[in-house]
């Protein structure tokens, strides 16, 4: 169902997704969240449809799944470094640049699982956490939220264990290096 109506991400679509990111207690104990969502069709040019098959890309670019399969690991496509986040994706020339929280970064720096969570319908960029609980969940009951753990990065501090209210974050795109064509690099853009 992901790949069938698929295209890949365009840097429009890239720059214009809301971020979330967020510290919660799961069955799996702390993990670090980061939602990415598009806002609605603003140009003549986007339509619903397109718009879903490009967010059906960016999760194919992130290997991401449906949340009633079993959660992959997506690999190591997320650098964090002080105050700043980026995810590669797989066959993109760009990577994501997010903007995070000192608290956030450190919890993840110290080796705290990382869920990425991409959604299929639309929410606007500035959403207060109150409407992204129920996106979120509403999302995942009904296929249109896709999700996948990146592994935890070597312990480097200890991280503070206490979920927080998220915080928004723009995005950006910046190139990546590739160490491989179809490999994510673990170095950070330029």
């Amino acid at each position: 169902m992901l790949m069938e109506t698929a295209t890949p991400p365009t840097a429009g679509l890239l720059a214009s997704l809301g971020v979330w990111f967020w510290i919660d207690l799961t069955e799996a104990g702390h993990v670090a969240f980061v939602l990415l969502a598009h806002p609605p069709a603003r140009r003549e040019s986007e339509s619903p449809e397109s718009i879903e098959g490009e967010m059906r890309g960016l999760a194919a670019a992130l290997s991401l799944a449906d949340p009633s399969a079993r959660l992959p690991d997506i690999g190591p496509r997320l650098v964090v470094h002080g105050r700043s986040a980026l995810l590669s994706l797989d066959g993109c020339q760009a990577a994501l640049h997010v903007p995070v929280s000192a608290e956030w970064s450190g919890f993840v720096s110290a080796g705290a699982p990382v869920a990425v969570a991409v959604g299929l319908d639309p929410m606007q960029p500035r959403m207060p956490f109150s409407a992204v609980r129920p996106y979120v969940s509403e999302g995942a009951q009904r296929g249109r939220l896709f999700l996948g753990i990146a592994p935890t990065l070597p312990r480097r501090a200890e991280a503070t264990r206490s979920p927080r209210h998220p915080m928004r974050a723009t995005t950006s795109v910046r190139p990546c290096r590739r160490t491989e064509a179809s490999a994510p690099s673990a170095t950070q853009g330029t």
